[in-house]
């Protein structure tokens, strides 16, 4: 009997994803699972593929090779930061960073198939998870985001791409929907918003009270730039060869208290295909198809693996609605994870300033817990906790599950 004879066998398919020229895979997988004492080996089967077109063999084979590694780490829910290949000289030794939860023992190559625009490869990864998995790691999260400013619009003239402004924040959502089963995009408010201004991050708790989301994702795009390479003398009327910048600079803040969780700038540089008359439909497939767009969609999907990420182990926290007496109205629900008999903390919160005028955010624990004695689809009732009583909580007040 083989050694996988061993491990009993479950499959999943998972939507196909476009490829980039640059980085990314169609990941479909085979879970294989036996338990062993505290901790759970797995073995992953997952195909990748990866445009051929303007790289080298071996760096479209190593670009679908790691997409589809990655694609069944974050399936496994790990978080490896380091990972070692060594298989058959498929990739040569090297190490590069995963945000996921486990580590990786072994990578298998099963095989490679060349077409003629494009590589697929399918690999084998031994993965085993950590024990120690945070227990915030199940809760749902939700997110409330905005249009997506141009911060210099006449970048956006090349190709007509100002409707990108409130397309993208779709297609994010849309990523989410698909590649996160713990955090999603509640609401898109229907306007622009400049997130780099430090009184509009001010605001971010009044926006997310607004659609009853925990999380704000600000996003900025910052860089449309657009570098064409002269056409020769003898096809002047040509545009020659052009290619075209994507920047967009992401704030992921904590809607209830508004500190900044993740700041960060996602870049690429892609080839552009249109001329500078083209009037494109950014949200029709003529452009996601294109080098570029599927180049923006990779940056959207590593948004969403690093929100995942970042929100993974943060409690699920809401806001008391309504108090009657001992009994409290607040806004988290099943949709967040919530259940009849689940034990909340109540806390309230004060600005606290140091001796330097710098402002910080003080946490005060209330003594009592509280229990769920009814949770509905976004709200839920509580009550005290341990026949405890409740003393001066205010709608607004706090509330986590951890």
């Amino acid at each position: 009997m083989s050694f996988f004879n061993t491990f009993t066998r479950y499959t999943f398919n998972a939507e196909p994803l476009r490829l980039s020229c640059t980085r990314w895979a169609i990941a479909m997988a085979a879970l294989l699972i036996i338990p062993m004492g505290q901790t759970y080996a797995a073995w992953f089967e997952a195909q990748g593929q990866a445009l051929v077109a303007g790289v080298e063999r071996s760096e479209a084979r190593r670009l679908a090779t790691e997409e589809a590694l990655k694609q069944a780490l974050m399936f496994a829910g790990a978080s490896v930061h380091s990972v070692q290949t060594l298989v058959n000289g498929l990739l040569q030794p090297q190490e590069f960073s995963i945000q996921a939860n486990g580590e990786v023992n072994q990578l298998e190559l099963v095989d490679e198939i060349w077409h003629e625009d494009y590589v697929t490869v399918r690999i084998r990864a031994d993965i085993f998870a950590q024990a120690e998995q945070c227990a915030a790691a199940g809760f749902q999260k939700t997110l409330v985001t905005t249009y997506f400013p141009i911060q210099y619009p006449q970048q956006a003239l090349d190709g007509q791409l100002q409707k990108l402004t409130h397309v993208l924040p779709r297609h994010l959502q849309q990523h989410f929907a698909r590649h996160s089963s713990t955090v999603g995009i509640q609401a898109i408010a229907p306007y622009s918003t400049n997130w780099y201004q430090q009184t509009v991050i001010e605001q971010a708790p009044a926006l997310a009270r607004q659609h009853n989301t925990q999380y704000v994702l600000g996003a900025t795009i910052i860089d449309l730039g657009v570098e064409r390479t002269p056409a020769s003398a003898l096809a002047f009327w040509s545009d020659g060869s052009a290619s075209r910048q994507f920047s967009v600079a992401i704030s992921l803040l904590d809607g209830m208290h508004g500190g900044a969780l993740l700041d960060k700038v996602y870049q690429i540089t892609a080839p552009w295909e249109f001329d500078r008359v083209a009037q494109l439909d950014v949200a029709g497939d003529r452009f996601w198809r294109s080098a570029y767009g599927t180049a923006i969609d990779n940056q959207l999907a590593a948004i969403v693996a690093d929100v995942d990420a970042t929100l993974a182990c943060q409690p699920a926290t809401g806001r008391v609605l309504q108090v009657a007496g001992n009994q409290l109205q607040v806004s988290l629900g099943r949709a967040q994870g919530l259940q009849v008999g689940d034990e909340l903390f109540l806390y309230q919160t004060s600005q606290v300033n140091d001796p330097f005028g710098q402002s910080y955010v003080q946490y005060n624990l209330y003594p009592v817990k509280v229990k769920v004695t009814a949770a509905y689809a976004n709200s839920a009732t509580v009550t005290a906790a341990n026949d405890g009583l409740l003393i001066n909580i205010q709608p607004n007040d706090y509330v986590a599950k951890r």
